[in-house]
């Protein structure tokens, strides 16, 4: 069976009022500071204005700035499995020759290793994402020779 990937990362739309004010924002900082007689604004909240323009576009054309930063994801392969689900999570990896025993739950996977245990909780995911990650699961723990309780 192929390797199951999942990205976890959030997939945005484009949204064009965002879109648009993050583009005024910009213009209107520009205009501002180079061809008004606008003297109200200190630098500072001119550059603020400006870097909130920038979001606001970036956001509004679709882009998820999280994605820049870090990647969520679920790897389950022939080595092992392995998720970091959230951008401040650390990365877990699991070997199959490690683990003893593998429990599927409704709220979670218990995969249990000789010496610990490791629990991961897929409630956030949706239902064809934890169909095919139970699947790929159980697949690779019959290949392995792995207890499913």
């Amino acid at each position: 069976m192929k390797p199951l990937y999942i990205n976890l990362n959030k997939k945005t739309s484009v949204n064009y009022l965002r879109l648009l004010l993050g583009i005024v924002m910009m213009g209107a900082t520009v205009y501002i500071q180079f061809f008004s007689a606008i003297t109200r604004f200190h630098p500072y909240q001119l550059i603020l204005l400006f870097l909130f323009g920038v979001y606001y576009a970036i956001m509004g054309a679709g882009l998820n700035l999280m994605s820049f930063m870090s990647r969520s994801f679920i790897l389950v392969d022939d080595e092992g499995f392995r998720s970091k689900t959230s951008m401040f999570a650390k990365k877990k990896e699991v070997k199959w020759s490690d683990v003893k025993e593998l429990q599927i739950n409704i709220t979670a996977i218990r995969i249990k290793l000789i010496d610990s245990e490791f629990q991961f909780e897929y409630q956030f995911l949706d239902e064809e994402v934890v169909y095919d990650l139970k699947t790929s699961l159980v697949h690779q723990a019959k290949t392995h020779q792995i207890t499913i309780v």
